[in-house]
């Protein structure tokens, strides 16, 4: 399953509700915590 992740067969982009930046993580955690605007699924994005 990791290869086709990989090659970019698979999305999963429909398993997060939300997305926010490395250093936004603490408002990402706090979104899901208290299901702010529909939050069921924070990722976090590292910084580049």
């Amino acid at each position: 399953m990791l290869d086709r992740l990989a090659a970019g067969d698979l999305s999963t982009s429909h398993l997060a509700t939300h997305s926010v930046a490395l250093d936004e993580a603490s408002r990402g955690y706090d979104m899901f915590k208290q299901k702010t605007d529909g939050c069921v699924r924070a990722v976090i994005r590292p910084s580049v």
